[in-house]
């Protein structure tokens, strides 16, 4: 259970583009012959086929968002992935995706990179997530100060005898979903000042894992995304979130808030980030399409239900009557 944490940093790599001189062919060939093959494949805003790689953690958002999508233009079809951060950026390195949905933007290096290519990118803010914190449901510790957390994580407190000198528990396992996981890197940007995790900091296999971890071991603290268990309606979330109990952060444990809908879009929660498509190229094709619906209306609606803060929530018209 307990593997190392991996290297989450991303290298650029450089590419090789052969051009292949043909003939003309005549115009009355062209003609007669119509449209390529690979013409009749490039896609459109609502038809088509192309890969999509997406950030693990965002899983359940996606799945709703791409569902709802594919289901309103039948000839639409997101070949999606679920990966590690870093894996989503090497997809994109690697040409394997031109469309991504991850919890930041591309840094400064990865788009000094696509633009040498002369690539177009785009980031399209579709809603606001949250970092969450999970305990056994047995522990009563459920309200940590921010820098709590952070001397958990830098392996600085590995006793719960220095959270709360009453606990009846002993070492303090924090579990992350995997070792190249956008909620670790988060932490190590927004909290930890650059450290490395401590010793008593492991690394799981997905989200399920750190939740199962966490039921099993009465002295573990689990870190998941909000979107994992923030769905009301879900059976899935409901489940995950009946296995361990949230908690709540704050600057002061008495003043703490649990991750919610409501405290992550006014950010009484402390650990909120940003959910981004992110679309290299500049023709406007499927990915804009879904790039599109995610940020309108519709798409926005199902990122409010799954209990995330929507980009640009939906207006509610209210008419009243007087007599």
């Amino acid at each position: 259970m307990k593997n190392s944490i991996e290297s989450f940093s991303v290298f650029g790599r450089s590419r090789t583009v052969r051009i292949t001189a043909c003939w003309l062919l005549p115009c009355w060939l062209l003609v007669s012959c119509g449209p390529s093959a690979s013409e009749s494949r490039i896609d459109t805003p609502t038809t088509g086929k192309i890969n999509f790689s997406v950030d693990e953690n965002v899983q359940s958002l996606t799945e709703q968002l791409v569902d709802v999508f594919e289901t309103s233009y039948p000839d639409a079809f997101l070949v999606t992935s679920f990966k590690s951060e870093k894996e989503v950026v090497n997809d994109l390195y690697e040409d394997s995706s031109r469309l991504a949905i991850m919890t930041r933007r591309l840094n400064a290096d990865e788009t000094a990179y696509f633009e040498s290519l002369k690539f177009g990118i785009e980031h399209i803010k579709i809603g606001s997530d949250a970092v969450v914190f999970v305990v056994n449901r047995e522990n009563p510790d459920t309200a940590f100060k921010t820098e709590t957390i952070r001397k958990m994580l830098v392996g600085e407190d590995s006793l719960w005898t220095q959270i709360d000198s009453a606990s009846k528990y002993s070492h303090i396992d924090v579990i992350f979903d995997n070792g190249a996981s956008s909620n670790l890197r988060y932490l190590t940007d927004s909290l930890m000042n650059g450290q490395k995790p401590g010793s008593n900091v492991f690394a799981a296999d997905n989200a399920d894992s750190v939740i199962a971890y966490v039921a099993r071991n009465p002295g573990a603290i689990g870190i998941i995304a909000m979107n994992a268990i923030g769905d009301k309606d879900s059976e899935l979330c409901t489940s995950r979130k009946n296995q361990i109990k949230v908690c709540a952060v704050g600057l002061d444990s008495s003043a703490a808030y649990k991750p919610s809908q409501s405290a992550v879009v006014t950010g009484k929660y402390p650990f909120v980030r940003d959910i981004w498509i992110v679309k290299i190229g500049k023709r406007a094709g499927l990915g804009t399409g879904f790039a599109s619906f995610a940020l309108g209306e519709r798409g926005q609606l199902i990122v409010q239900r799954a209990g995330l803060a929507p980009a640009a929530p939906a207006e509610r018209k209210i008419e009243l009557t007087t007599y």
